[in-house]
């Protein structure tokens, strides 16, 4: 199930962290393409060095761990530390999944993958997060803040980029929930639970769609 997270990053903290990253030294994308990198990926990333990248992280961090709507969907374990990732005319990231693992030894399982635009789709031409999902290709193009979430085992790639510069920001989350197909039904679960609260529903059938959501959570989730 792909999710799409409306402001995810609000104006100012857009404008704030790509204030700092243009402001940045960046480093060789290719480090973290794994085997192939060189082969299919041509873009660069900010320096972890770099004094910025600290702040920035931790800001990234808790307004994904203080959205309500990534909460419900990704249910997440850990995160890793993003990647500031930029793109220019010709680079682009060809088809790949990503790793299974990531992280220091012995690695964190990563279930979902997110990346969050940091410009609107007039700021660049090209640049187009692709998805190949069950259901066909899927295309992102999405405004600055806001977010796509993924399955990690998706095939996926960045178009190459014609025009202008696209950043964004990317990573990973270990889930509670390994299972994506468990994940969806616990989501559907909670926008039902949503929508009878917001239209003042029948408080013994919100109790039940509640004790049913709380309980599959209960015997599936790992903590």
């Amino acid at each position: 199930m792909v999710a799409v997270i409306e402001g995810l990053l609000s104006k100012d903290q857009v404008k704030l962290i790509a204030g700092k990253l243009l402001g940045s030294s960046f480093v060789d994308g290719t480090m973290s393409g794994g085997p192939l990198g060189k082969e299919i990926k041509k873009n660069t990333q900010m320096s972890p060095q770099s004094p910025e990248y600290r702040d920035l992280s931790q800001l990234v961090l808790t307004a994904m761990k203080q959205n309500d709507s990534f909460a419900i969907s990704a249910m997440p374990r850990r995160i890793l530390s993003p990647i500031f990732a930029s793109y220019t005319e010709g680079h682009k990231y060809g088809d790949h999944i990503d790793a299974a693992l990531m992280g220091p030894y012995p690695g964190m399982r990563t279930d979902l993958s997110i990346t969050i635009f940091l410009n609107g789709p007039d700021g660049y031409k090209g640049g187009e997060l692709v998805l190949q999902t069950p259901f066909g290709e899927q295309v992102y193009k999405e405004a600055a803040g806001n977010a796509v979430l993924y399955p990690t085992h998706y095939l996926h790639r960045v178009n190459p980029v014609t025009k202008g510069r696209r950043l964004a920001i990317v990573t990973w989350i270990e889930s509670m929930i390994r299972d994506p197909a468990r994940r969806e039904v616990l989501g559907d679960l909670a926008d039902v639970m949503d929508t009878l609260v917001a239209g003042n529903g029948d408080r013994a059938l919100i109790g039940k769609v509640e004790k049913a959501r709380l309980n599959l959570m209960r015997m599936w989730a790992d903590t």
